[in-house]
């Protein structure tokens, strides 16, 4: 060989090669920055490899021995015993979820190799060789002995490269010839299954083959398409969870929503959801936002609903960092806000995210000519006092739409009564009105049992209003059903016999033993309303999806039809049949492709486009995961 292709093949490829996987590795870490285990995998990949690279000019221009062998020794083992484990852990990602077992299993079957070639390259090497002397640039390189008794290490050190090479090839053919089978060849440039493996069986042979003839720049160059092949099966697979999550995300934050305003509240589920979208978990403020417009009422207008949520993210990013701010769609016309409120009044962050509150309402009113009702909770140490928080903003925002143009309130600010008189428990009859509203029968007794220690006091100083606040109570229970989706009819009949036994009651005791029961009925009849509604809804949501399953169907689309917010949707869906919507219209499609295959003779991508497949590999796989057959075979007679 001459001087020139020895610098070529030994210094110029593998430092070319070396910048490549370098700025792969930052193009990757700075464009497409992921949690997707499948990216972590591969990025570590990139900065093994580099290193691997680097290092083999390192290991001719240090000097003569010990240093070649050492610096061989290192490289070789970061690539047996690191990066072939890391490369095969990155491609099953793509089948099923690796458990640590199975991790820590594959990487011990590795280990082996680059202990072997490290033991039995040192062993016998006393030396090094002069491979070049150019340009003012000598190069050394490890002098292993060959065939030489009783070590061998040459040929097993070229054995356990090629053992490598074997291993690799092993895993990835298998994988890519059954994507191969399972998807037509028009599909493999965005198969991410086929392009990893790909990618594999190309370094694997390259690997081999460089390896036997002691030719190692033919793998320095074929790392490269390796490198571009997987990275290409990575960004789709980022791209797939990327667009998971953001299917994910509504329902998350409707859970959370019922986690905070209904009765089963779970601190460590909180936390968990919080952690998912990752937020921090120390939020201690609730904001209550509602919109509001004396022309004409705004539900089912989800434009205006997302244009606001819009302008409240944007401005909140000028005083909140992302993960101290969490934005809630809680109905179409009202959004709440979970935020890190310091607790210091006079604090300079406070002011800052209180003035932006008043800049989402004046962008509202101009942008949409309509204004906004804020309500702010106090904030409190205790994630779990959210709850408290989230009661206190609605009575602030119940407070600021009684202003002429609506307003900021903080519940702090809402004028105080006379504190030596015991005044009437308006905050606590609020919230339990809130309670009942929402249907929270678990709750609506202890927040009666509040109310009724202060309004105790109340009736002892004015005993002659009990009956008339009794009455009052009980049509205030009443509206409140109403507006929470309770049947009006069944509730107006019901309080002609609230009423009338109001007559039989003389002391506040037996009025709260009564009251007690009326409201349990009353919170009951919305929670029934609920259901029978929230039934009709799925029934609808269903029917649609049996008529439209081959389009591109979204859960925004069905939304839509039955004229509810998308993030409502999602968490009705699950709560009704037990399932998620993504999974019940896969399931649908299935089932309908089954039934194509059997009675018809089209090919099976056709009938994955038919049923609302927009990739014939997706489908191979999602219909062998449900039905434990491939598509050809659950035609095959039986």
């Amino acid at each position: 060989m001459t001087t020139l292709f020895v610098l070529f093949s030994n210094l110029l490829i593998p430092l070319v090669s070396g910048l490549f996987f370098l700025f792969y590795f930052i193009y990757f870490v700075f464009t497409h920055p992921s949690r997707a285990t499948s990216y972590r995998l591969f990025v570590i990949f990139l900065i093994g490899f580099s290193l691997f690279l680097f290092g083999r000019p390192l290991q001719l221009l240090l000097g003569p021995h010990p240093l070649p062998l050492i610096i061989v020794n290192i490289r070789v083992f970061i690539l047996c015993s690191v990066l072939a484990p890391v490369i095969i852990l990155t491609a099953r990602t793509y089948n099923k979820r690796i458990s640590r077992r199975g991790a820590i299993g594959i990487c011990l079957a590795c280990l082996p190799l680059g202990l072997t070639y490290v033991v039995f390259n040192s062993l016998g090497t006393r030396g090094s060789y002069l491979l070049f002397e150019a340009a003012g640039l000598v190069g050394y390189d490890n002098l292993t002995p060959s065939r030489l008794a009783p070590f061998y290490g040459r040929e097993v050190t070229i054995g356990v490269q090629a053992v490598t090479g074997f291993l690799l090839l092993f895993f990835s053919c298998i994988r890519l010839a059954q994507s191969i089978r399972e998807a037509p060849p028009r599909s493999w440039p965005g198969d991410k299954v086929f392009l990893i493996n790909a990618g594999i069986v190309i370094f694997a042979l390259s690997f081999i083959l460089g390896s036997l003839a002691k030719q190692w720049w033919v793998y320095y160059v074929a790392s490269v398409a390796t490198a571009l092949l997987c990275g290409g099966s990575v960004l789709i697979d980022i791209k797939a969870i990327h667009n998971y999550y953001e299917k994910l995300v509504p329902f998350i934050k409707e859970e959370i929503v019922n986690n905070v305003t209904f009765s089963e509240f779970s601190k460590i589920k909180l936390i968990e959801m919080l952690k998912c979208l990752g937020k921090k978990t120390d939020l201690n403020t609730f904001v209550a936002i509602k919109i509001k417009e004396a022309a004409r009422d705004i539900r089912g207008d989800f434009s205006t609903i997302e244009g606001v949520i819009g302008i409240v993210n944007r401005r909140l990013e000028t005083a909140l960092s992302d993960d101290s701010c969490l934005i809630l769609p809680i109905s179409d016309d009202s959004v709440g806000i979970v935020l890190r409120l310091p607790r210091e009044k006079e604090s300079r962050k406070q002011a800052d995210i209180l003035g932006a509150f008043d800049d989402i309402r004046d962008e509202v009113s101009k942008t949409y000519r309509r204004g906004l009702a804020v309500g702010i909770g106090r904030s409190y140490d205790r994630i779990e006092d959210l709850r408290i928080s989230y009661q206190e903003a609605l009575n602030a925002r119940e407070y600021a739409e009684q202003l002429g143009d609506c307003g900021i309130v903080h519940v702090d600010n809402i004028n105080e009564p006379d504190r030596h008189r015991n005044n009437y428990p308006v905050r606590e009859k609020e919230a339990l009105l809130a309670l009942i509203r929402s249907g929270d029968t678990g709750n609506c007794r202890s927040a009666l049992a509040v109310f009724f220690a202060k309004f105790r006091r109340y009736i002892a100083d004015e005993p002659e209003v009990l009956r008339i606040r009794l009455h009052e109570l009980i049509c205030s229970f009443v509206d409140s059903a109403i507006l929470g989706g309770g049947d009006e009819k069944i509730l107006n009949a019901l309080i002609v016999k609230y009423i009338d036994n109001i007559a039989l009651i003389t002391d506040p005791l037996l009025a709260e033993r009564y009251l007690a029961q009326v409201v349990d009925e009353i919170a009951g009849s919305v929670v029934n309303a609920y259901r029978t509604r929230s039934k009709v809804l799925i029934e609808s949501a269903k029917k649609y999806m049996e008529a439209n399953y081959r389009s591109q169907l979204s859960y925004r689309d069905v939304a839509s039809e039955i004229y509810i917010s998308p993030s409502y949707f999602l968490s009705l869906f699950k709560r009704e049949t037990g399932t998620t919507f993504v999974d019940y219209l896969t399931t649908l499609r299935i089932e309908k492709a089954k039934s194509l295959l059997l009675t018809t003779e089209a090919s099976i991508t056709q009938i994955a486009f038919d049923v609302g497949f927009n990739n014939s590999n997706y489908f191979s796989n999602t219909f062998r995961k449900a039905v434990g057959l491939s598509a050809k075979e659950y035609r095959k007679p039986r």
